[in-house]
């Protein structure tokens, strides 16, 4: 089928917004910069709802319409990327985005009734993360963290989702690697995907992302503190931390404890080997470097004499 050509015209396109209802398009009284900004986004915004009111989200005009991308489906072998569906969701996101503004700079103003009905659009986008630049890193285990807390403290720090999709997000052979549909985004390059309604949002989780990655690729594994703190976590998780035992309770912590007693540090004075048995010696000097004799003998010493004496009674 065959369709006139387009004819060229200094004009532009016939405007629609010439057929919304109730609405003054040729505003004669005086105005500020300020009012005909807000009354363009009111104009804007009815339009864009009465198209969607009347499903008319495709433009009629053939040339105005974008190349069709590749054909997308679900797991159910519908397709998710019709014509119809990307202009409807296209109209979507430009309401959401002017109702916010006409929210900001208009007072009292009051979004369309079907506004608050429809369900917000999902803005995406992703940050690629360099494993081919970088092998050596380990990227995956530095934005999930252990057990994936990591990532849920940047989900909750920016309001978005993040998720982590492409080569090496998932495991061979797992129930999620298997699911229809999965194969074609297991081939992307490794990414994260963030979602948001909000492009403040997704700004907001694409930074925090990129800090990781940045860290990961350009500190030193020696130098890396949240990659330590990753670590720390995990040992506490898994009942196996030993850090920072007794330290606490000699009041310092770390490498600058230094005994009282052989003032060697690491220790504290409890578990010093030159502390006597009954108490605290005086000198820092241990007395069998004094007097070349080994130490009295203390309450356990005589248990080691009886029990001695007890086994030669038993061989005679």
């Amino acid at each position: 089928m065959a369709f006139a050509a387009h004819s060229r015209s200094r004009w532009g396109p016939a405007s629609t917004a010439a057929e919304l209802t109730n609405l003054t398009l040729a505003v004669t009284a005086p105005m500020t910069a300020e009012q005909v900004e807000a009354y363009a986004l009111h104009v804007r915004i009815q339009e864009i709802t009465q198209k969607l009111s009347s499903n008319d989200v495709i433009p009629a005009d053939r040339l105005r319409r974008s190349p069709s991308p590749s054909p997308e489906y679900d797991d159910h072998g519908r397709r998710i990327n019709t014509r119809h569906r990307r202009y409807r969701e296209r109209l979507q996101r430009e309401r959401h985005a002017l109702v916010q503004q006409a929210a900001r700079i208009i007072p009292k103003y009051r979004a369309p009734a079907d506004y608050a009905s429809t369900a917000r659009p999902v803005i995406k986008d992703k940050v690629y993360v360099p494993v081919k630049d970088f092998p050596e890193v380990s990227f995956i285990g530095q934005i999930l963290g252990p057990r994936g807390r990591s990532l849920v403290e940047m989900k909750n720090q920016s309001g978005a989702t993040i998720s982590l999709r492409g080569k090496g997000s998932v495991k061979e052979g797992s129930a999620r690697g298997r699911a229809r549909g999965c194969h074609d985004r297991s081939q992307e390059p490794l990414h994260c995907l963030i979602e948001a309604d909000s492009q403040d949002k997704v700004d907001k989780a694409r930074a925090l992302v990129q800090a990781v990655i940045e860290a990961a690729a350009t500190t030193p594994e020696h130098a890396n503190d949240r990659k330590r703190e990753q670590l720390r976590a995990v040992a506490v998780a898994n009942g196996t931390f030993r850090g920072d035992e007794g330290l606490q309770r000699a009041g310092d912590r770390g490498a600058g404890i230094v005994c009282r007693i052989c003032s060697r540090g690491g220790h504290i004075a409890r578990d010093c080997r030159q502390r006597e048995v009954d108490g605290v010696q005086e000198s820092k000097t241990p007395p069998w470097r004094k007097t070349g004799r080994p130490l009295s003998r203390g309450p356990g010493d005589d248990l080691d004499v009886v029990y001695s004496d007890f086994l030669s009674d038993l061989k005679q």
